[in-house]
């Protein structure tokens, strides 16, 4: 899984830092590709809709709903617990999420969720303690 990750995540970095022609954004993750049939509900778009660009989420922003642009990135962060969560999944093809940078000793895991194409997707990040905390990210 950590191979097609990086796969992913170099496809991404050709696409996005290469100027002209036309880009098309890599397929989505073997954790999104599951979901991505998966119907996501209709979230209205506009200024009711805050940007998220930049931003870092965790499981506390559970029912949040957030905007981004396509080629724009927010973070996921959940604190490390004992045993090992099982990653965050994606419903929909709007955004992808992949694996962010790991640092030693920082206390939390983190993944880059990136605006792929216009649409509506959910991100469920799993919890120790409960169910899953439910990001909706809407793509214009």
């Amino acid at each position: 899984m950590a191979d097609r990750r990086l796969a992913c995540l170099a496809a991404l970095a050709l696409f996005t830092g290469c100027g002209g022609g036309v880009s098309r954004a890599p397929a989505p993750p073997a954790s999104a590709s599951a979901s991505a049939g998966a119907s996501v509900p209709s979230v209205p778009s506009g200024p009711s809709v805050p940007s998220v660009r930049g931003r870092v989420l965790t499981a506390a922003d559970d029912g949040f709903t957030g905007s981004l642009r396509v080629g724009e990135t927010a973070l996921l962060r959940r604190a490390r617990v004992g045993r090992r969560l099982p990653e965050p999944s994606v419903r929909g093809d709007a955004v992808i999420v992949f694996r962010g940078a790991d640092a030693t000793g920082a206390g939390y895991e983190e993944w880059e969720v990136r605006a792929v194409r216009p649409g509506t997707a959910q991100v469920r990040l799993p919890r120790a303690d409960g169910d899953p905390a439910v990001l909706t990210f809407v793509v214009g």
